[in-house]
């Protein structure tokens, strides 16, 4: 039912969005045809996971969401049925990255913005470890995604897809220092796609 239902509102939101927001879609490629991966971008507004979903074709995203977008019910029913879920910014919330490694373990795309709230002026914010973790507990490729912006009515903006960020010589360490580590290369690989 959720599958139908996002896969449904993809289909009437994409051309929507293609006339008000169009794209240059770059590195579409680096995405998976199946299997799991994370998706980790930037994050300037509420519409990032629909102007991303609705450019990755035949695969569903499942997208970490705040919690606070569930407290009203109509709205948590729609949004779960665009298959994301939430996760309480205020904690660790195990119960997310639970949700999220489970998402992964059976093969589907997860997507994240671990600057954990909006950067309006689209400027270089502190990504949280969170995205670490969940990317060296489940060993699946990170494909990094930049946005360009800001949102502007008919005004082309740059959707870059990455190759996926290297973090073999990690193993599975999940000490203090190697996470850090590992928040500042994927970021540095979100990044440094601003600069194609």
């Amino acid at each position: 039912m959720s599958v139908r239902f996002y896969k449904c509102c993809c289909n009437l939101i994409r051309p929507i969005y293609s006339l008000l927001f169009p794209v240059k879609v770059e590195g579409l490629e680096n995405v998976p045809a199946e299997g799991a991966c994370v998706l980790v971008a930037n994050h300037l507004s509420a519409r990032d996971p629909i102007y991303i979903a609705v450019r990755v074709r035949n695969r569903c995203l499942h997208f970490m969401a705040k919690a606070e977008l569930f407290k009203f019910k109509p709205l948590a029913a729609i949004i779960r049925g665009l298959l994301a879920f939430p996760v309480d910014r205020g904690h660790n919330d195990l119960n997310a990255v639970r949700t999220a490694l489970k998402l992964l373990a059976d093969g589907h795309i997860l997507g994240l913005f671990p600057q954990g709230t909006r950067s309006k002026g689209n400027v270089r914010t502190p990504m949280l470890n969170g995205v670490a973790m969940i990317a060296l507990r489940a060993q699946k490729p990170v494909i990094p995604v930049y946005i360009g912006g800001p949102y502007k009515l008919f005004r082309r903006i740059p959707l870059r897809f990455g190759k996926p960020v290297d973090l073999s010589d990690f193993g599975r360490r999940m000490d203090g220092e190697t996470l850090n580590a590992v928040t500042h290369r994927i970021e540095d690989a979100v990044w440094g796609l601003s600069e194609n």
